[in-house]
């Protein structure tokens, strides 16, 4: 974490910055995915070549992100080798990967080693801050916060009830502190409703990148007990409030093709598809 991830956060931010067309990740989204550092089924690599960065990858359970430290498809390919490797010799049967539906060299390249869709796909959904954003609306009695301190084991308990509707939540304290711990993480820009006898009804961590002056939405999510009443909404305009008076130009989020309810809420807050993110998958 000290030796390593300053420099991969840069690399992720180069990336987005120059328009890399074979990159997705943004840093927010690379911080919220380290929280699973010590499962067995999660690991990062990072690539050398001699004493530079090459790139980095990250094996999720078999599906792999993989950035190069320059936009070169042969750099991409190279990684991808090493990663189907690495997931050969731990015994995975398949490899995942994602790629945007404009990338025609990227796409040309996995015909030809055998990757096939595989029937996932996410929208990048942006907002670009141009304007003020307005404030949100809350029913009576519902009150916008901050994640402070003191609010730490009653969050925990909103993101395990919000993420458990299909299967139970594995967020506890210490995934918790390593969120925390990450260099971008701001408890300023955790916004959090409460319900009027104090309970936490909903929440998002917002991930201002200062590379890019960007914002990654991950995670939001709403207590079952207190749906349908526009919390989700006003978190999402809380975010793009409290996001502007950082300075920053844009706000985005992954709305994922399974989830209507979710890309309706962003959408409805004024967040567009800008591009397609498309999963592709092989046999090892």
């Amino acid at each position: 974490m000290a030796r390593d991830l300053p420099e991969l956060l840069a690399m992720v931010g180069r990336a987005r910055a120059a328009s890399d067309p074979h990159a997705f990740l943004h840093p927010g989204g690379l911080q919220w995915l380290l929280r699973r550092l010590g499962r067995e089924t999660f690991s990062v690599l990072r690539w050398s070549d001699g004493d530079a960065v090459a790139g980095f990858s990250v094996d999720d359970a078999g599906y792999v992100m993989i950035l190069a430290a320059s936009p070169s498809l042969d750099q991409h390919l190279a990684l991808l080798d090493r990663a189907e490797a690495h997931a050969r010799q731990s015994g995975q049967s398949a490899i995942e990967v994602s790629v945007w539906d404009d990338d025609h060299e990227l796409l040309a390249a996995l015909g030809l080693r055998g990757y096939d869709l595989s029937g996932s796909f996410g929208d990048e959904l942006v907002y670009e801050l141009i304007d003020e954003p307005s404030a949100p609306h809350l029913p009576a009695g519902f009150s916008m916060r901050s994640l402070e301190p003191h609010l730490d084991d009653a969050y925990v308990e909103l993101h395990r009830a919000a993420w458990s509707t299909k299967a139970p939540s594995t967020y506890d304290r210490h995934m918790h502190a390593s969120v925390m711990a990450m260099p971008d993480f701001q408890r300023a820009l955790v916004p959090i409703i409460a319900a009027p006898d104090g309970t936490l009804a909903a929440y998002c961590i917002a991930w201002f990148d200062p590379r890019t002056q960007t914002v990654e939405i991950e995670p939001l999510g709403t207590h079952p007990e207190y749906r349908r009443i526009g919390l989700g909404r006003a978190i999402v305009q809380e975010v793009l409030r409290r996001s502007a008076a950082r300075g920053a130009r844009s706000v985005m989020v992954w709305g994922a093709h399974r989830n209507d309810v979710a890309i309706h809420l962003y959408e409805s807050s004024g967040l567009r598809s800008r591009r397609v993110l498309r999963e592709y998958k092989r046999t090892l």
